[in-house]
């Protein structure tokens, strides 16, 4: 077991490391009374429900990366808070990755996009698996990185990123604006060429995540992009 990375969910601090800061501040006001928290129907989501929280991952020996980890919210849980006796706590499932291998945690969702964990103090970012929303500190980022430096782009990201680029457009009339400005000659030849790129990438896109168990996150790598290139470049070279 000392060889395996450590879990991101159990690097935490000892339990009564939250309360030193406040030994010795004598009878100061406390700055705002702690949330209830919310129901699963509060939270839009219920048992079985499939979430992915954001974790900075730090594997032995690799460089910490963020990461979407997938879980299952199995349900209400009998543990408590100790702080927030009456808050509804629920247990998560998170999902095998790598060498990390599932582990049950039991949360409070703090809001539609926190919640926090019984043995954390600090909040953790969760959606709705297949959900495009990001927190506002990483609006505007390319992609996350994995270990070894690989970009990673989710599904959801790449949508995301195709409605910016398109500015509200559908695909189509943003090609049709295109084709318009060009020569006949031009424009057949260049509609050709699109439709041909969209076709082989829909048919890749498919071919690579179409066996994807239900409920595993879909991840395009740069190992994926410069596999699909090769893939077109021979193409063309048969065609020839």
């Amino acid at each position: 077991m000392a060889n395996e990375p450590a879990l991101p969910w159990g690097n935490v601090e000892p339990e009564n490391a939250a309360d030193a800061p406040a030994q010795g501040e004598g009878n100061q006001p406390q700055e705002q009374e702690p949330e209830r928290g919310l129901t699963l129907e509060e939270a839009g989501i219920a048992a079985a429900t499939r979430v992915e929280v954001k974790w900075q991952v730090e594997p032995d020996g690799g460089e910490p990366y963020a990461r979407w980890w997938g879980a299952t919210v199995v349900g209400p849980s009998i543990e408590r808070d100790p702080q927030r006796a009456d808050a509804p706590t629920f247990e998560l499932q998170y999902d095998a990755h790598d060498d990390f291998e599932p582990e049950s945690s039991h949360v409070i969702f703090t809001s539609e996009h926190t919640l926090r964990q019984l043995d954390q103090e600090e909040e953790l970012t969760w959606r709705k698996e297949g959900d495009a929303w990001e927190d506002e500190e990483e609006d505007g980022e390319e992609g996350e990185e994995l270990p070894d430096g690989e970009a990673v782009l989710s599904m959801g990201d790449i949508v995301k990123h195709e409605k910016e680029m398109l500015g509200g457009k559908t695909l189509e009339e943003a090609e049709g604006e295109v084709l318009a400005a060009m020569e006949p000659s031009k424009r057949i030849a260049v509609a050709a060429g699109f439709r041909d790129f969209s076709d082989n990438l829909i048919s890749f896109l498919k071919d690579t995540f179409g066996s994807s168990a239900d409920g595993e996150a879909k991840v395009v790598t740069e190992e994926h992009i410069r596999a699909f290139m090769e893939n077109m470049g021979n193409k063309k070279q048969r065609t020839h």
